[in-house]
């Protein structure tokens, strides 16, 4: 079983979300055919110099998978089509979500951008991080003004 984020708000912002969702789609459950976006769960498992955020992804092409990242914050996005469907035949209950998505996961410290793994095997996308290391802190010597 999944640990829940040991954040009170958290919890609660992910309760909000889910009920908003079960509102908005379970009475109009076609309507997120239109929807813009999507997004996928994710988890984000941190070390100390490491860390790994694993997406799910079912049913996304590995060709439409998109992967940024830029400093602590990493970026993934895509697309999943739906499946065509005989004519003739129509939805009785739609809870899959097709279209464009986009997730962005901000990591608890800046990764190093030439140590970046991401590994997609059965619906699932797995990206490892490695730390970037520390900038070294450089004293900057304070000049004599020039006389006017």
């Amino acid at each position: 079983m999944k640990d829940e984020p040991k954040n009170p708000l958290e919890n609660l912002q992910r309760e909000v979300e889910r009920l908003f969702h079960d509102l908005v789609y379970r009475r109009h459950p076609a309507s997120h055919f239109a929807e813009p976006r999507w997004s996928p769960a994710a988890d984000l498992v941190v070390g100390k110099d490491s860390a790994r955020v694993i997406f799910e992804l079912a049913g996304v092409p590995r060709e439409s998978v998109k992967v940024l990242l830029r400093g602590s914050v990493l970026e993934v996005s895509g697309r999943r089509s739906p499946p065509q469907e005989p004519a003739g035949t129509h939805y009785h209950r739609a809870e899959i979500y097709f279209g464009d998505f986009r997730r962005v996961v901000e990591l608890p410290w800046e990764a190093d951008e030439t140590r970046v793994e991401a590994v997609y095997r059965e619906g699932m996308l797995e990206v490892r991080l490695k730390r970037a290391p520390e900038p070294e802190r450089k004293e900057i010597q304070i000049e004599e003004p020039e006389a006017r």
